[in-house]
């Protein structure tokens, strides 16, 4: 009898285990940036620690619960409205023409500072990803991404009761950006794509659904995508419409590689304005190099030199009427 009850503690544990996986538990192994990846446990000490840890919840529209002791602040609080990450001005855009400090205020008002660890989560971790790429962009280290949909936590991890960010918040970070830590090696100018097209070395991925790869559907002048692009839709890097599980490293990287060739060592992602492209974290998580065009579709539709594929014109004429109905 003591033993069926072993046996049946056993099986319990192994389900449990498959409930988060090794994403929500132990999502490090395998991965080429494990210290990037935010577990269960570290939301856990997070949750205990609030003097130490920061948690920011990136989710698009505001929850009806979040993380507890996170706060809330959309990830479109940190770009402008054209989609590009605040502070960037003039296009096409060179490492100059940045100006951090709106950011770097932003993240005070959320409490970063150089001493704290920061996890960012999301009901979708698409969301998620765009800010957890901006503090590293600017050079903060200390940053983890939880790369599931943070629901799969019990619930005595979750509460209505959560922090919102406002614009007249005061500093209680101190964080400050070091200009020579801007990651621009992450950052994919229009020089590094027109460059990709014609190096072997150098792949794009397209992370929009098929039918804006394919210029079938479009959000702006014309439909479309840049010259040589490969496409895999973001969404593809989970197992479920939820976003509760990550596929494995080893999946990842063959659906990456059934795309590249082998000589590929850096891929640029894009998408329509540079929010599914962030999830190129997890292409940068299979050990390539990694870049984002945060410019995205959005503005290379409107440049005629740039070399495209797929190209469909649309009818803004009708666009905008169906808009005004």
């Amino acid at each position: 009898m003591k033993r069926h009850v072993v046996v049946l503690l056993l099986i319990l544990s192994l389900l449990t285990l498959g409930i988060y996986g090794s994403l929500a538990s132990r999502p490090t192994s395998g991965w080429a940036h494990p210290e990037a990846m935010a577990t269960k446990e570290d939301i856990v000490k997070a949750i205990e620690h609030p003097d130490k840890y920061v948690i920011i919840d990136a989710s698009k529209q505001k929850p009806d619960k979040s993380v507890r002791n996170a706060i809330w602040a959309s990830f479109k609080v940190f770009r402008q409205k054209n989609g590009l990450i605040k502070g960037i001005w003039g296009y096409p855009i060179k490492p100059g023409q940045f100006d951090p400090d709106e950011l770097q205020h932003i993240f005070r008002q959320l409490g970063v500072s150089e001493g704290k660890t920061v996890i960012v989560v999301a009901r979708n971790p698409t969301d998620a990803c765009v800010v957890w790429y901006v503090l590293y962009f600017l050079g903060f280290d200390n940053v983890k991404l939880f790369p599931v949909n943070y629901t799969v936590l019990e619930s005595r991890y979750l509460t209505s009761d959560f922090k919102v960010y406002s614009p007249d918040l005061p500093e209680t970070g101190t964080f400050t950006v070091d200009e020579s830590k801007i990651r621009w090696d992450m950052y994919a100018t229009r020089d590094d794509i027109l460059l990709a097209i014609e190096n072997p070395s150098i792949g794009i991925c397209d992370m929009r659904p098929l039918a804006y790869y394919n210029g079938s559907k479009a959000k702006t002048i014309r439909g479309g995508h840049i010259m040589t692009a490969e496409n895999i839709p973001s969404d593809l890097f989970w197992k479920d419409k939820e976003k509760k599980i990550l596929k494995s490293p080893e999946e990842i990287k063959a659906m990456i590689s059934e795309k590249f060739p082998s000589q590929v060592r850096k891929i640029i992602t894009t998408c329509n304005t540079g929010h599914r492209a962030s999830a190129g974290f997890f292409i940068w998580q299979v050990g390539y190099d990694w870049a984002l065009d945060d410019a995205s579709w959005n503005f290379h539709a409107f440049e005629g030199d740039m070399p495209a594929s797929d190209v469909t014109i649309i009818n803004l004429f009708a666009i905008q009427q169906k808009v005004a109905t």
